[in-house]
């Protein structure tokens, strides 16, 4: 083989590499300016989110605790056992509320504590 041929073999085969390797680039580069596009939106969303908890916090939805050990006892006692029955009764009606969804049996007893409330879950 003619030397110039195995020059021009050479340049092309560079020249094909160099392309490929300019399109990969390309490429990464349009996919890497996205990425940014997409972290620059998530940064704005979740500021937005944070001031406006930030906001409600501040114009007082929640209203601040009484630290306990200024609570007398027996109001403390009773709140507790008031708000251990709101979560039992709660934890209850969801399981009722599961069970029927389901079409598995009820519990009686469960059905019971859902009569005394007023509400009828029996099938």
């Amino acid at each position: 083989m003619p030397w110039w041929f195995w020059i021009l073999l050479w340049t092309a085969l560079v020249l094909v590499s160099a392309a490929v390797l300019g399109l990969l680039m390309w490429w990464v580069i349009r996919r890497f300016f996205k990425l940014l596009d997409e972290i620059g939106t998530l940064g704005q969303d979740m500021t937005e989110r944070w001031e406006k908890s930030s906001s409600s916090v501040a114009t007082g939805i929640r209203e601040a605790p009484v630290p306990g050990i200024l609570i007398p006892v027996h109001q403390a006692r009773e709140e507790y056992l008031r708000e251990r029955t709101k979560r039992h009764e709660r934890h209850i009606a969801q399981r009722i509320a599961r069970r029927d969804h389901r079409g598995q049996p009820q519990n009686v007893r469960d059905l019971y504590r859902g009569d005394k409330k007023g509400k009828s879950h029996a099938r």
